[in-house]
């Protein structure tokens, strides 16, 4: 026995569902990038299987394995535990790094997105919701300045930004290759993720 995670893709009328009748259906599509992640040995969750919609069951499902005892960075931030702790923002640098370099981009990388296991001293950082993610040959630098600007659009939703500043960012930047580290520009990440926050209301969460 073991926890699953389920994913419901409603109904969204006659037209939609002809059309993912047609083409890939939001399941499969979500299924076929989970997989491909997980096989590139990326840290996303093991994918187990999909149910497409049908004429009798109009909403669809994806289904993975759970991440035994996680929980995501924003609760661990407002719990004051990733402040100072130097394990915690390592690994968490390291692997999305390792993701950008290996050609993925997620898409939406804001902090309920990213899961943190922890088993006795030793971090794990996990990547979930991936149905905007994208799979590409090489280091795609728009999509990771994309990536960076949403992080870091969170971390000023969280009041975060200084951590985000000061401990992730150099983190990050030390685990990227010396020949793209020119290319990200992090003033402008950082530039353009406030005027999206500013457009956005300046919510705090």
């Amino acid at each position: 026995p073991r926890d699953l995670l389920l994913k419901r893709f409603n109904y969204r009328g006659f037209f939609d569902f002809l059309i993912h009748a047609i083409f890939n259906g939001r399941a499969r599509r979500l299924w076929n990038k989970n997989l491909l992640l997980y096989r590139k040995g990326l840290p996303v969750p093991e994918p187990l299987t999909y149910i497409e919609s049908s004429l009798k069951r109009k909403n669809a499902f994806f289904i993975s394995s759970v991440i035994d005892d996680a929980e995501s960075l924003s609760g661990l931030y407002r719990k004051g535990v990733v402040h100072g702790s130097k394990e915690l923002v390592g690994k968490l640098a390291e692997t999305i790094a390792r993701w950008h370099l290996s050609g993925a981009v997620h898409g939406d990388l804001k902090w309920p997105n990213i899961l943190v296991q922890k088993k006795l001293r030793t971090y794990g950082c996990f990547l979930i919701d991936l149905d905007q993610a994208r799979m590409y040959s090489s280091p795609y630098i728009k999509g990771i300045r994309k990536d960076l600007e949403r992080f870091y659009r969170f971390g000023l939703q969280l009041g975060a930004e200084q951590w985000v500043e000061a401990e992730f960012f150099p983190e990050y930047v030390s685990f990227t290759k010396d020949k793209i580290k020119p290319r990200i520009d992090l003033d402008s990440v950082k530039n353009n993720a406030t005027k999206e926050w500013i457009r956005k209301g300046r919510k705090r969460l």
